[in-house]
């Protein structure tokens, strides 16, 4: 159930670039962990009105053979490649840890390889 909500989420939020769609799949209380940084919901929110305002884009792929449910945690392995005009695109590996409430992301701790926050397509 929750690998399908990941899904959905990425769907019609990131590929789609609607930040609007935020408060749908992600709990008031949200905190993200990544890359040994902390980021709260409205922090989060910020950034990606802001990042989805640029020319990224993005495109996900799922390790299907990786993802694992229990309860209303999700762990799993995806990629996701980022593109930006004259730059070429970043493909970012990422381990994550979710923890729904309900049906919405309450913790999500990541790592990504390389670290998003250091790279140029991320740049506002």
């Amino acid at each position: 159930m929750y690998k399908e909500l990941l899904k959905e989420m990425f769907h019609e939020m990131v590929l789609k670039k609607n930040a609007s769609l935020i408060p749908h799949y992600y709990d008031e209380d949200f905190l993200l962990y990544t890359n040994e940084q902390e980021m709260n919901y409205e922090t989060y929110l910020k950034l990606h009105e802001e990042l989805y305002a640029t020319p990224i884009e993005y495109m996900v792929e799922y390790d299907e053979e990786r993802f694992v449910e229990e309860g209303e945690k999700l762990a799993g392995r995806m990629w996701i490649t980022v593109t930006k005009p004259d730059q070429p695109a970043r493909r970012l590996e990422v381990i994550l840890i979710c923890e729904y409430k309900g049906k919405k992301l309450y913790r999500l701790h990541e790592l990504t390889f390389p670290d998003w926050s250091q790279e140029k397509h991320f740049d506002l």
